[in-house]
């Protein structure tokens, strides 16, 4: 995975404009929620999944005994802002 980077303004409301060779790799699109978390001193951007692609990636997640992922945080995932 190739990693680029770009500087980008912050403005006074804490926005920032994605720049569209970004958001056209990723597949961002106007009006989709995107997910924030922070790694450590970086901001990462989480494009949206289907629900489709949430399911492929929980196969296997969910067996007897105790869960492997907090159900909490996969409910967060889901729920609207």
């Amino acid at each position: 995975m190739s990693t680029a980077v770009e500087e980008v303004v912050i403005d006074d409301k804490g926005r920032v404009l994605i720049p569209k060779k970004f958001r056209d790799k990723v597949g961002l699109q106007p009006g989709v929620r995107a997910r924030l978390k922070i790694e450590e001193k970086t901001i990462v951007i989480i494009p949206p999944i289907s629900p489709e692609e949430f399911i492929k990636e929980m196969e296997g997640c969910i067996k007897e005994g105790t869960p492997s992922i907090d159900p909490l945080k996969l409910k967060k995932m889901w729920e609207p802002a």
